[in-house]
């Protein structure tokens, strides 16, 4: 009996130049991420929207009559690609980003309460 790792799932709801649009997604496996992060260009659309495909869980994403996108190929290549480059970038920043409540509780550069430690020379 082994370790079994769930699927982390990401929200990005704040996805550049989007307002409005949730998508959750999985997580990335690392050897993806990479692929994902190279071939992020024109040229390779077709495999990044693969990889989008993989990891993509839902999306409130609607066309202009009010209908829900299916999340297909079709659904994918059907939208512009400045808003999937906004989706991939949220993604792999949301994968690969430090978490916001990291910090949170630092003093940021306060002075520390109690007194200085005195050094001796050896």
């Amino acid at each position: 009996m082994g370790y079994r790792k769930v699927p982390t799932i990401y929200t990005l709801d704040d996805i550049n130049g989007e307002d409005g649009l949730i998508v959750r997604m999985k997580g990335i496996r690392v050897g993806k991420l990479r692929r994902l992060i190279s071939n992020d260009s024109d040229d390779n659309v077709g495999e990044v929207l693969d990889l989008l495909l993989e990891g993509l869980v839902s999306w409130n994403l609607e066309d202009e009559n009010g209908a829900p996108v299916p999340m297909t190929l079709e659904g994918l290549e059907s939208q512009e690609l400045p808003m999937i480059t906004a989706i991939v970038d949220s993604w792999t920043d949301k994968v690969t980003g430090v978490s916001d409540e990291l910090g949170k509780d630092s003093p940021a550069g306060e002075k520390f309460p109690g007194q200085p430690l005195t050094m001796e020379a050896l």
